[in-house]
């Protein structure tokens, strides 16, 4: 079976009894992780086609880095359509030598405005999800503390070694030097449970486009961003604090459904040396997650999941190859979860969260 569905204790229960569906559904993730996404791509394109249409009631969307690129395109009047322009614009990236953060922050500019439109999109792209109502959009960066304000490499070396050497110990420090920042439509509650936002501030046309770059900034890779309604700081990658997401999340009853990259989630960035850092089971009590399994993660090309890494491993040519031999196995997936759907609404492929590894 190439894909599995881990469900935290409460999610469990109740799709063992009632089987998964759409009107279930509060909330929506999406994880940041690069190019890791590209084995979500076609499962994305399907949950937005085949399974979220029978949603009548509202569903907040909740995405740092990729995954706030990925919710955006949730919040299209054609999510279907914003996916593929996503997916073929970021998977078929090329660059010369080694690039500058200034010259991969100009691609990311053109892989935004390509599934995204800029402000003067006379198809009203932004504007769409910026109002609407039935997918909620919130796009998660950080900051910088004003000792650390400044775009210099010298500068934020020092914030992230800071933030590094005090991981460890405790990663609720992560978050001192680097608040969270989000995102969202006006008036609309915070995603999180039990954590109050010190800065949540309203979607505008003047500021998507640079939220969702800011949100996908990674240091020393691409360049920090200001963004307009927010305090005067530079913005960075929010998967630094919400790489994963370690929740809990906001909802009562309703489900958080999780499509992500591999069967394993690492709360913060800096999480990823420690292998003892995970997230806790009881804050995903809600969370059904959606993934591929290492069964098929082992028939990918040379049996991975895309990552960062590929622009360095692979010249050009075989990096594209590679990846759009991903994309099309990813169908896959589909396949898996539409026949486990229709056959008794997922019950007898959904497993503990615990079983993840």
């Amino acid at each position: 079976m190439s894909i599995k569905i881990f469900a935290g204790h409460n999610a469990l229960s109740r799709l063992k009894e009632e089987g998964l569906s759409a009107e279930q559904l509060s909330l929506i993730v999406g994880a940041s992780g690069g190019p890791k996404w590209l084995v979500l791509s076609k499962l994305d394109q399907y949950l937005n086609d085949h399974f979220l249409p029978k949603a009548s009631q509202p569903i907040d969307l909740i995405g740092s880095s990729i995954g706030a690129w990925r919710m955006a395109c949730y919040a299209q009047q054609n999510p279907s359509a914003a996916i593929q322009k996503l997916c073929e614009g970021y998977s078929s990236q090329v660059y010369e030598g080694r690039p500058s953060p200034a010259r991969v922050s100009e691609s990311a500019r053109e892989i935004l405005e390509g599934f995204l439109g800029d402000a003067t999109d006379p198809y009203g792209h932004q504007d769409f999800i910026i109002n609407n109502r039935s997918r909620r959009l919130n796009v998660v960066t950080v900051r910088n503390r004003l000792m650390f304000n400044h775009s210099s490499n010298l500068v934020q070396g020092l914030a992230l070694g800071a933030a590094a050497l005090v991981n460890p110990v405790r990663s609720a420090a992560v978050e001192k030097l680097f608040p969270r920042v989000v995102f969202s439509q006006e008036s609309a509650a915070s995603p999180y449970r039990n954590l109050k936002l010190k800065e949540q501030i309203t979607l505008t046309s003047a500021n998507l486009t640079p939220a969702l770059a800011a949100s996908g900034a990674i240091p020393f890779v691409l360049e920090p961003i200001k963004v307009p309604g927010s305090s005067d700081r530079w913005h960075w990658d929010g998967g630094l604090v919400d790489y994963h997401f370690a929740g809990p999340f906001k909802q009562s009853d309703d489900l958080v459904l999780y499509p992500h990259f591999y069967p394993k989630l690492i709360p913060g960035w800096l999480d990823k040396a420690l292998p003892w850092r995970r997230v806790n089971p009881k804050a995903f009590d809600n969370v059904v997650v959606l993934c591929p399994s290492h069964e098929f993660i082992d028939t990918l090309p040379d049996q991975h999941v895309p990552e960062r890494k590929d622009f360095e491993q692979y010249d050009t040519a075989t990096r594209i190859k590679n990846w759009q031999r991903v994309i099309h196995l990813s169908e896959q997936l589909v396949g898996d979860l539409h026949d486990a759907m229709e056959k008794d609404g997922g019950r007898s492929l959904v497993q503990p969260l615990e079983h993840m590894s």
